[in-house]
């Protein structure tokens, strides 16, 4: 059995019946009250005439001329066949009036004569067209809304490709790195190099199986940042030169898209491991009300800043769109660099719950 739906099929035709009975009953009252002399049968029998012409004109203005030219852009076609389609309708609704209509209904009320071209077009247009508008204005309504949905639809979708496309720019930046590291310690030192070959495992597993979820838990999200700073650590001689401040117990339950902290602390190391002078980076995170605070520090050579290579920054700008995309109206960041320190400081707001 098909489902009922009032916009499709048989529900569609019972509303224009009932509004077009409706559209004629509002006349018939106003005429009956203006004038009772009028039989309400001849009243009737005449609006019910001459209402033709105005559904004619209502569904060849919306369903032909609105579809066929405005919404195509025609608009001098659209403005041709609309004034001669008007003039159509004005000179069939006087055919009815002089030849059907007052000899059928009105031979007893109106004695005096009048010529058939005893028109004025203004009051006729006006009298035919404001139904016209009315359903014009309907048709209109759902094309807007319709262009609408499908532009907010179109905006999702390139919205999901760009951020598709933003998630596999991170994962080999932030693969490349890591190999790069391992590669060190292989001829340096093969005990951590095989540790670190653990944790690029356990790094790779959630960026095969969580990084593509639209959110996880923030527990999960910082269990993965300890882990890639556990793996930048195996191969510094300074295991104090990182900080990293955890204060999330009140962050218990949130969600946040994944890997949206790493491009900043892989900038932090990137770039903060020239200047070996403690404290090298420190990074710091914070619950409170539902909002996150995250912020990374690290110090740099200003020197090294003056050849910086052209891959420097991609993390970085990737990070900020993928903020525009996800948190528009809910987050802030402010990147700053002095004196040889660069400092992120994010904050996301309002963020879900499980």
């Amino acid at each position: 059995m098909k489902k009922f739906s009032l916009n499709h099929g048989i529900g569609r035709v019972l509303i224009h019946i009932v509004f077009w009975i409706s559209y004629i009953m509002f006349f018939f009252f106003q005429y009956q009250f203006m004038d009772k002399k009028v039989d309400p049968y001849d009243t009737l029998g005449s609006l019910t005439l001459t209402a033709f012409v105005d559904i004619a004109a209502a569904y060849f203005t919306v369903y032909f001329l609105l579809s066929r030219f405005l919404f195509k852009k025609k608009y001098l076609q659209f403005s041709i066949y609309f004034l001669l389609s008007a003039a159509a309708a004005i000179l069939l609704q006087r055919v009815i009036l002089y030849y059907i209509s007052d000899p059928l209904f009105y031979a007893d009320y109106k004695k005096e004569t009048y010529s058939f071209w005893h028109i004025n077009p203004f009051y006729s247009f006006f009298n035919i067209y404001t139904v016209v508008g009315f359903f014009a204005s309907v048709k209109l309504l759902k094309y807007w809304y319709k262009n609408q949905q499908l532009k907010l639809e179109l905006e999702r979708k390139n919205k999901s490709s760009e951020l598709a496309l933003l998630r596999t720019q991170i994962n080999p930046h932030f693969l490349f790195n890591t190999l790069n590291n391992i590669d060190t310690l292989i001829g340096t030192d093969a005990e951590k190099a095989s540790d670190a070959v653990i944790k690029l495992s356990e790094i790779m597993r959630f960026v095969l199986y969580e990084a593509n979820s639209d959110s996880i838990s923030l527990e999960k999200e910082i269990d993965y940042l300890e882990s890639y700073i556990s793996l930048q650590r195996l191969r510094m001689r300074n295991q104090y030169f990182v900080s990293f401040e955890n204060k999330s117990e009140n962050c218990r339950g949130l969600t946040i898209a994944p890997m949206i902290f790493i491009p900043f602390v892989e900038n932090a190391f990137k770039h903060g491991l020239k200047n070996i002078v403690a404290p090298g980076i420190e990074i710091f995170l914070d619950c409170k009300d539902g909002n996150i605070n995250f912020e990374v520090t690290n110090r740099f050579s200003e020197l090294d800043e003056q050849n910086k290579d052209k891959t420097k920054g991609i993390g970085i700008d990737n990070a900020k769109r993928r903020l525009e995309l996800l948190y528009p109206d809910s987050h802030t960041l402010d990147i700053t660099k002095h004196k040889g320190v660069f400092k992120v400081k994010l904050k996301i707001s309002s963020v879900d719950k499980n």
